[in-house]
C-alpha cells in the first residue's frame, strides 16, 4: 500500500499570507504609537532629572540659577580670579566650570549633579561624541537624532545641540513687555545669555530662583527644542501658525517671524516638508515635552502652549 500526504494548496497559502499581512497592518500603527509614548515618558524622566539638577545648583550658589549660555570673553563686567588657565570666573558669589570663559552652556553648569562624564561643547572625534550621548540625560530624549557636524572626524554629533533648549527670557510677564506687536522682547539685560561684548546682557545673565520661580508652574525652563536656546518671538495674533523650520547643524536661532525653536512634533508626527526649509504649517501631530520651573513635566499637544510657557501670554 502507498501512503499519500496532503500539502497546502496555493489558494490556502495565499489566504494565510493575506491574513498575516492584514494583522501586521493593524498592529504596526499601534506599535508605533506605543513606541512614541514610551519615548515621551523616557524624555520626561530625563527632564525631571535636569530640573532637580537646577535646584541643586541653586542650593549650592545661594539661589542663583545658571544662564543658558556664558561667553564673556574680555567683558569688563566679569573678573577672573586668576590670570592663567583654568580661569575661575566669579559673579554673584559663585563660580562656574569653564576652561576659557568661552562657550559654556546651561548643561555644563549643572552636569556635575547628574553625571561623572565630561560634558563639553566641542567634539574632537566621533568617539567623544558617542561617549557624551551614551547614558547622559542631556541627550535623554530617544526621539532626538542630533545634528551631525562635518567638523568632527568620523561624523560626530554636535554636542551643543542636545535636543533640549533652555528658556532665553525668565522675566516675561503677562503684562510685559508691551506693546504686544512685532517681535517685542524684554530688555537684553534681562536675558539668560551673556555673550562677548554684550555687557548689558552679561550683567543679568544669572538670575535668582525667585525670578525663575515667578509663576513657576507656568514658566518654561527646558523643553524639547531644535536649538540649545528656547526662543519665542511674538505668536501669530490671528492664530495662524507658521511652518516650523527644518533646522540643521548650521542653524542658529529662529528662522521665521512669529516662530519658536521648540520642537512641536518631537513625540508626535512631523508634517510633510514645505518649501524654503520649513515643514508645512498644516498636518502632523503636535506633542512635545516641557519642564516647568517648579520641576513638573508635561507633554503639550497644542502649539500655543509653547508661546504661553515661554512668553507667559498668548497671543502677544
Amino acid at each position: 500500500m502507498t501512503r499519500r500526504t496532503h500539502g497546502f494548496t496555493l489558494v490556502e497559502l495565499l489566504v494565510v499570507i493575506g491574513i498575516i499581512a492584514l494583522l501586521v497592518s493593524i498592529l504596526l500603527p499601534a506599535l508605533g504609537a506605543a513606541r512614541r509614548q514610551a519615548n515621551a515618558i523616557k524624555c520626561g524622566a530625563s527632564l525631571r532629572e535636569i530640573g532637580n539638577a537646577f535646584q541643586m545648583y541653586g542650593m549650592d550658589n545661594k539661589g542663583w540659577w545658571p544662564p543658558s549660555q556664558f561667553s564673556p570673553g574680555s567683558d569688563t563686567l566679569y573678573t577672573s580670579s586668576t590670570t592663567v588657565p583654568p580661569y575661575s570666573y566669579t559673579v554673584n558669589n559663585h563660580t562656574w566650570p569653564d576652561g576659557s570663559g568661552v562657550g559654556t552652556y546651561w548643561f555644563n553648569f549643572v552636569s556635575k549633579y547628574v553625571t561623572k562624564k565630561t560634558v563639553g561643547t566641542e567634539s574632537a572625534n566621533g568617539y567623544q561624541t558617542y561617549d557624551q550621548r551614551t547614558g547622559s540625560i542631556f541627550w535623554g530624549c530617544p526621539a532626538w537624532e542630533g545634528y551631525i557636524t562635518g567638523s568632527v572626524a568620523g561624523g560626530g554629533y554636535s554636542r551643543v545641540q542636545t535636543g533640549y533648549g533652555m528658556n532665553g527670557w525668565p522675566t516675561f510677564r503677562i503684562d510685559s513687555p508691551t506693546p504686544f506687536t512685532g517681535t517685542i522682547l524684554p530688555p537684553i539685560k534681562e536675558g539668560s545669555s551673556a555673550l562677548t561684548g554684550t555687557a548689558s546682557a552679561g550683567a543679568a545673565a544669572f538670575h535668582k530662583d525667585t525670578v525663575w520661580g515667578n509663576h513657576a508652574s507656568e514658566r518654561l525652563l527646558i523643553a524639547d527644542s531644535l536649538f540649545w536656546l528656547v526662543e519665542s518671538t511674538r505668536p501669530p495674533a490671528d492664530g495662524t501658525f507658521p511652518g516650523e523650520a527644518e533646522m540643521n547643524n548650521g542653524s542658529s536661532g529662529i528662522y521665521a517671524t512669529n516662530g519658536t525653536t521648540i520642537d512641536w512634533y518631537r513625540h508626535g508626527k512631523y508634517p510633510s516638508a514645505s518649501t524654503g526649509g520649513f515643514f508645512s504649517p498644516n498636518g502632523g501631530k503636535v506633542a512635545y515635552n516641557i519642564l516647568y520651573c517648579d520641576g513638573h513635566v508635561s507633554t503639550a499637544t497644542d502649539r500655543s502652549e509653547s508661546y504661553r510657557a515661554a512668553r507667559m501670554h498668548y497671543p502677544g
